[in-house]
């Protein structure tokens, strides 16, 4: 008992998943720095949240997120859809936030998703998890599912730390400054969960290394209209009108 109690303690000390990561991201010149980002609190369950929990091995540094999927409260809960590979259901919080909780049949796998999607925002979160409810991966997606932003993060099955990835490595024109740039031109994306295809935004690395935005916007039901704008400086290096092409 009294060695429980300890353990205690100690976990107690550490600060959240999301806290922490968010000063690393704010550390590393992310663009998410630039939006109202939300910690992680998800629906389900406390147990979707977690603590990074670091302990020493030889002379590395082990950090495990406990940040776990309630399996057992997505089993019981109603669902909206339902196949022999798809299982989700969708909820809006009391902050208009639209979360949908998946989980993906595959022969041999099985993984669980969390995708948030909070009102008035270009951004959303996905947080994938093994089949043993322990995190998977964590993503920030822009507009349409389109790009990668800020920190993505890849977890083992046994919720170590392996990898992040800074997304806007490279990108000195930020995405809080190319929307700005395009609601200028008047090229306004809706914060739409299920954005039309035909609002895109990708980033592009070129054979010279150049880092790129490349936006497709359209003008009318006939008519896009598709921007290259520099992630360096934001300078438009190319623009061009093109009848679209339905599919």
């Amino acid at each position: 008992m009294k060695t429980l109690i300890i353990v205690m303690g100690i976990l107690s000390l550490f600060t959240s998943c999301s806290g922490r990561k968010e000063k690393l991201v704010k550390k590393e010149g992310s663009a998410l720095n630039e939006f109202e980002v939300e910690k992680s609190k998800f629906y389900l369950d406390a147990d979707t949240l977690g603590n990074i929990v670091s302990f020493n091995k030889g002379n590395d540094t082990i950090e495990i997120c406990t940040k776990r999927f309630d399996i057992a409260a997505f089993e019981r809960h109603k669902k909206d859809h339902e196949n022999s590979s798809y299982v989700k259901y969708t909820e809006i919080v009391s902050n208009d936030t639209l979360i949908n909780y998946i989980k993906h049949k595959a022969p041999n796998n099985v993984e669980y998703a969390i995708i948030k999607h909070p009102k008035e925002s270009y951004l959303s979160y996905e947080s994938i998890y093994y089949e043993n409810g322990n995190i998977k991966s964590e993503k920030t997606y822009g507009p349409g599912n389109g790009m990668l932003i800020g920190i993505s993060r890849y977890y083992s099955i046994d919720g170590e730390l392996q990898r992040e990835v800074n997304e806007d490595e490279g990108y000195s024109f930020t995405f809080k400054q190319l929307m700005s740039l395009l609601d200028e031109k008047g090229m306004c994306f809706p914060k739409d969960v299920d954005l039309d295809y035909r609002y895109q935004i990708n980033k592009i690395i070129g054979e010279d290394g150049l880092k790129t935005y490349f936006v497709i916007y359209p003008l009318s039901d006939e008519t896009d209209l598709t921007i290259t704008v520099s992630g360096k400086d934001g300078s438009i290096i190319d623009e061009h009108r093109y009848q679209h092409q339905y599919y």
